[in-house]
């Protein structure tokens, strides 16, 4: 008996540098699997909902999340005294139909594997860089295109009357809460940028406004490799980062 990296138990002979598929499991599993999930949340859960869907996007706080774990174990016949490993906590659906195979079982439950080789891991990484970032020129061909963009500056107030983009808001990212971009439309994807590859406003942006349910790249280099690209700014004045350690100069710090 192995364990996967999930937490799967697995008979057999253990695969080097597999990952479980947890797709195929059997219709007694989800079916039971939508029974907690609609006790715990009042309602039942569309079957159309994929399956590496966060528990927290469904409205399971981490309470709800419990009862179902405690109801799952507690159909299975587990006892938390004498199994507390037992006690996981799943973050997705697939999470809980894992948990379900392994205490519930099922005849038709099926465990596959798929190996992982490093161009696999070297691919998604790729496919993350560009689902999370975009360069100047795609921002400036799809602006142009009227794409549904919002472009955001997160520096300071002050850097951005200095020079932005033109068209960006300013949003500085210290000033982000719930309550200041409560008004804002969730529709457009927006694109967060600051300085340069020397700052990190831009993440900080983006990071937060991601955190409130919005759509987010972050510009790769910022307002700098904007304007090397030759892409036009506004403003009072163009301005760098000063090479200070503090940011002071550029806005930065937001």
């Amino acid at each position: 008996m192995t364990t996967t990296a999930s937490g799967t138990a697995v008979s057999g002979t253990a695969v080097s540098s597999t990952a479980v598929s947890r797709t195929a499991v059997s219709q007694a599993v989800r079916a039971k699997v939508a029974q907690y999930l609609e006790g715990a949340l009042g309602r039942p859960v569309d079957d159309s909902v994929p399956d590496d869907t966060a528990l927290s996007d469904l409205g399971l706080d981490s309470l709800l999340t419990i009862s179902v774990i405690v109801a799952l174990l507690d159909d299975a016949g587990v006892d938390l005294v004498d199994n507390p490993d037992a006690l996981e906590t799943p973050s997705t659906i697939a999470d809980l139909h894992d948990m379900a195979a392994r205490f519930l079982g099922g005849d038709d439950t099926v465990v596959q594997t798929t190996p992982i080789d490093e161009q696999t891991e070297q691919l998604a990484f790729y496919e993350a860089k560009l689902a999370y970032e975009i360069d100047s020129w795609d921002l400036s061909v799809a602006l142009a295109e009227g794409e549904d963009i919002v472009v955001v500056d997160g520096r300071s107030a002050d850097a951005y009357a200095s020079g932005h983009i033109p068209g960006a808001v300013s949003i500085p990212h210290r000033t982000i809460t719930p309550e200041s971009v409560a008004e804002l439309s969730r529709e457009p994807l927006y694109v967060a940028y600051c300085d340069g590859i020397g700052c990190n406003a831009s993440t900080k942006t983006a990071l937060k406004l991601g955190r409130e349910g919005f759509r987010v790249k972050e510009l790769i280099g910022g307002l700098d490799w904007w304007k090397r690209d030759g892409h036009p700014v506004e403003g009072a004045a163009e301005q760098a980062c000063a090479v200070d350690g503090a940011h002071s100069a550029c806005g930065c710090a937001g």
